[in-house]
């Protein structure tokens, strides 16, 4: 029989109040995440504009970068074999090219070596995820770094002056130097061999160093010594000595999101926010920081939360930034003797500018080719269309009928409890497949039901015209939700059928 959970009703106000219209999608992506990088309009465009800025840069000796006495390397990447690279750029400093008393490298590329200075953090927090998952993230560092007992125990009488180290747990710790030390008691290794066991080795990072990289392989601005590149942080090494190239941090941010090293369901959890920040649209990770980048719509907007993470260290800047809406992110390495402030975050800023809106904007002309189509059942009794839009996200439902009735409306009455004026139905990956042997698949989206005739709630405090994530599985039918389709998808990865698991409905995809 039909089931549904109660739900919490979002305020309607009287139909005088103005009406809204956008739609409501789930956090995350919205589409399959693209890999025609190659063939989409958008991504080449987005390529076109990033290299016309950037050679403005160069040629100008802009002040953004004061490209003379500054070199430096941009990758744009993905986790697709296919298109591992989608853009990339590299610049050396006229001063680097003309200058006779620097060890290191004349020219940058991918290999160049940096100093990353803070980036390292990723790689610390990543050797500890590789080595020891998240289970114990929630216990006191006191557990494992016995010799801060004696301090935790001084903060009972003056916390001011103490602290309170049995309060810290090691996923909240913001002391990377500490988080070596804890986890070089629980494995009884160096924490630098660990690292080169977990992340380094196995990912091919062979222009990557803990300490000590050869300068014959440096981006060297002046003399060693002036530039850092010599400067060892010690015991602090953590969090923030490591060396490497553009390609190699492309590398790392490509296998977290693949989960080549860590499990799936840990790399969700990782790649999450552990706190808010006084600023609404920035959280805190582990070390992350998250920009929670608004994509506009015509009929509304979206959330994409990009992590990153910066650094500075002498004569160099870094920045790695990761987009799992998309499976994209871009690396950023920096060197320069007078490099502005805010460079690397500034470069950020542009490529973000390009890159957001070109890889919604090709993940959508990719769902519209695969995914577009009339479906009808056997009986010709049920059937519905596929279609995307610019000016909303997903997979957009028309004309849904299941055995001659109209699921349009009655799929927004029986979630709502109310007969909608303007029903919506709309499709989004959940990221769930089956890969049978053959190469065919089973491809899992969520549908959102909606009445997009529902009053505005823009400025209100707490009611909200973006809640539909509460209804999810909220109407079922012998436990199976009405929310939930799966597109049969064949061996050469044509979409073949859909099924409505509620229904039991399944419709043949007519070309």
């Amino acid at each position: 029989m039909w089931t549904k959970r109660p739900l919490f009703l979002l305020s309607v106000a009287a139909a005088t109040t103005t009406l809204a219209g956008p739609n409501c999608p789930p956090l995350g992506p919205v589409y399959e995440k693209p890999n025609n990088f190659n063939t989409s309009s958008a991504i080449q465009a987005a390529v076109a504009n990033l290299t016309a800025t950037f050679t403005a840069w160069d040629q100008n000796n802009s002040s953004a970068i004061r490209a003379n006495t500054t070199s430096y390397s941009i990758e744009v990447f993905s986790t697709s074999k296919e298109h591992p690279v989608i853009f990339e750029w590299h610049h050396t400093a006229a001063s680097l090219e003309a200058a006779t008393n620097t060890s290191g490298v004349r020219k940058t590329d991918a290999n160049a070596v940096y100093r990353l200075g803070s980036l390292t953090k990723i790689f610390t927090v990543y050797t500890w995820l590789a080595q020891d998952g998240d289970s114990k993230w929630n216990e006191p560092i006191t557990k494992y770094v016995p010799e801060l007992a004696a301090a935790a125990e001084r903060a009972k009488s003056d916390p001011v002056a103490n602290v309170a180290w049995d309060e810290v747990t090691i996923g909240s710790l913001a002391g990377y130097q500490i988080l070596a030390y804890a986890l070089e008691a629980i494995k009884g290794k160096s924490f630098q061999t660990m690292m080169e066991e977990s992340v380094l080795r196995p990912l091919g990072l062979n222009h990557t160093y803990y300490m000590n990289a050869p300068a014959s392989e440096g981006i060297i601005p002046g003399t060693p010594k002036d530039a850092e590149w010599t400067y060892q942080l010690g015991d602090e090494s953590p969090a923030g000595n490591m060396y490497s190239s553009v390609g190699d941090i492309s590398a790392l941010g490509r296998s977290i999101m693949r989960s080549d090293i860590l499990s799936p369901v840990l790399t969700r959890r990782w790649l999450k926010p552990a706190s808010m920040s006084s600023e609404l649209i920035a959280g805190v990770g582990y070390p992350w920081g998250v920009r929670r980048v608004t994509v506009p719509y015509a009929n509304g907007k979206r959330v994409v939360d990009a992590f990153n993470k910066a650094g500075r260290i002498g004569y160099y800047a870094s920045l790695l930034v990761l987009l799992p809406d998309y499976d994209v992110g871009f690396s950023v390495l920096i060197a320069g003797d007078n490099i502005p402030g805010n460079t690397n975050f500034n470069m950020a800023d542009i490529l973000g500018a390009q890159l957001v809106p070109a890889l919604e904007a090709a993940a959508r002309e990719q769902a519209q080719a695969k995914f577009s189509g009339d479906y009808v059942d056997e009986a010709g009794r049920s059937w519905l269309q596929l279609t995307t839009q610019e000016d909303r996200p997903g997979l957009g439902v028309e004309n849904w009928v299941s055995n001659m009735t109209d699921m349009q409306t009655i799929a927004v009455v029986m979630q709502g409890g109310y007969a909608p004026v303007s029903p919506s139905v709309r499709l989004y990956p959940t990221g769930l497949e089956t890969v049978r042997a053959d190469g065919s698949r089973k491809v899992a989206f969520k549908a959102v039901f909606e009445d997009l005739n529902l009053p505005a709630r823009t400025g209100a405090m707490f009611s909200t015209d973006c809640g539909t994530w509460v209804s999810f599985t909220g109407v079922t039918y012998g436990t199976l939700p009405l929310d939930q389709f799966v597109f049969e998808v064949d061996a050469r990865g044509s979409v073949v059928s859909i099924e409505n698991l509620g229904l039991r409905s399944v419709m043949r995809r007519r070309r």
